[in-house]
């Protein structure tokens, strides 16, 4: 025995095996931002990134939008974009938005000045997870937009969805959704969720695109879902493309936006005063996204067929007067361990309250035997069990067993 347990040691070493139990009975140990949602094993692979390094913007991920950026609104051209207003420092997207005053109030005597990126023909996405974290601009008439728009079709048909739209009009920051039903070109509104955000500080945005439905989030809490089933009356609302023009690629843009419709009349305040001129003040504000990331998401099938897996619990035993009772198991698929409950009566037990003794163990057998003093002397038990397995370093359990009466000998 002592020249076989030799061998293994001299084995692990010169061929590099893990002695650590942990890690060998552990799946898809990793990074844990690979998972973000325990309940359903949802995890994430991350496939394309920007995260603004550097001192210029990266011209392989996007295009600078110059002149009106305003034409669904007509004639009106309430914004101006140009490169000059697009920058890229300290690890950050810097979009610039500049305006005069006049001396004698607050009266625009020229132009608005801002910048507009977007990924056309560059970069398009398709379900899984965009996330992006931003800071919305101060000042008050300017609003700071991330939108998503359909690759194939002309706006409203090709669908859009609104990450983020600060108004400082309103101080709210709304989410939306556009589609040929709901837009802004004909009586039905879109599809808006508004709600107060702390302005001066950063915030991460997320959109989970699925095929069947959208959700968006502020600071990792749901805050929309978008289902089309409840805009349709198709027995397939997906293939409903007035409600459901999401499913084709589509592109990002980051915008400040100095049109009164989105952003409220201008006036100084929340603006940095940058110089005076003969007649008038210049000032400027800024929002900052600091990276956008895109996932891959899927249900990891390990962790989805934990959740939904249940031992068996084939006898139970005991002799009235012992500490020790004997639980026997079917066979099932390997786990790092299991939960037992034990309960004096049935009702307990099926509602799962006043646990008599709980116990863990360690490793995956088909018999176990547990030790308490509780368990002497007692007429009649019941025992639960579930099973546990780490995935991702994250401890996932299974569903209770069904309750199991106790042989009491």
């Amino acid at each position: 025995m002592k020249k076989v347990l030799a061998l293994i040691i001299c084995l692990s070493l010169c061929f590099g095996i893990q002695m650590n139990t942990r890690v060998a009975g552990y799946y898809g140990s990793g990074n844990p931002e690979n998972l973000i949602d325990k309940n359903s094993g949802i995890v994430r692979k991350l496939y394309w990134s920007d995260e603004f390094n550097g001192d210029s913007l990266n011209t392989n991920n996007w295009n600078i939008d110059v002149g009106d950026i305003e034409p669904q609104w007509g004639s009106r051209k309430y914004s101006t974009a140009r490169m000059e207003n697009v920058n890229v420092q300290n690890g950050l997207l810097d979009i610039t938005s500049q305006i005069s005053f006049s001396n004698e109030g607050p009266v625009v005597i020229d132009s608005g000045y801002t910048g507009s990126i977007n990924t056309k023909n560059k970069v398009y996405f398709k379900y899984g997870e965009i996330e992006i974290r931003a800071k919305m601009a101060p000042g008050k008439g300017v609003s700071s937009l991330s939108y998503f728009l359909g690759k194939e079709k002309i706006w409203p048909t090709c669908g859009e969805v609104d990450l983020f739209e600060y108004s400082n009009h309103s101080d709210l920051l709304t989410q939306a959704i556009h589609t040929r039903k709901y837009n802004e070109l004909n009586s039905s509104s879109p599809i808006i969720w508004a709600q107060m955000i702390d302005k001066s500080k950063f915030h991460i945005f997320k959109m989970r695109w699925y095929d069947k439905r959208i959700e968006l989030y502020i600071d990792n809490k749901l805050s929309a879902t978008y289902d089309p089933a409840n805009y349709s009356t198709n027995t397939n609302p997906t293939e409903d493309i007035a409600v459901w023009p999401f499913n084709q690629p589509m592109m990002l843009m980051f915008r400040g936006s100095l049109d009164p419709h989105l952003g409220g009349e201008r006036d100084p305040e929340g603006w940095t005063f940058v110089k005076e001129n003969e007649d008038s003040k210049d000032y400027e504000t800024h929002t900052y996204v600091d990276y956008v990331k895109a996932y891959e998401i899927r249900v990891d099938q390990t962790i989805a067929n934990q959740l939904k897996s249940k031992p068996t619990l084939y006898m139970a035993y005991k002799n009235k007067k012992s500490k020790k009772l004997t639980i026997e198991l079917f066979p099932g698929d390997w786990v790092n361990g299991y939960e037992f409950r034990i309960y004096k009566n049935k009702k307990n037990a099926k509602k799962n309250k006043k646990t008599l003794v709980k116990k863990i163990f360690k490793g995956s057998p088909t018999t176990v035997k547990l030790k308490n003093k509780k368990l002497k002397n007692k007429k009649t038990l019941y025992v639960r069990v579930r099973s546990y397995k780490y995935c991702y370093d994250v401890k996932y359990y299974s569903k209770w067993s069904k309750s199991l009466k106790v042989k009491i000998k």
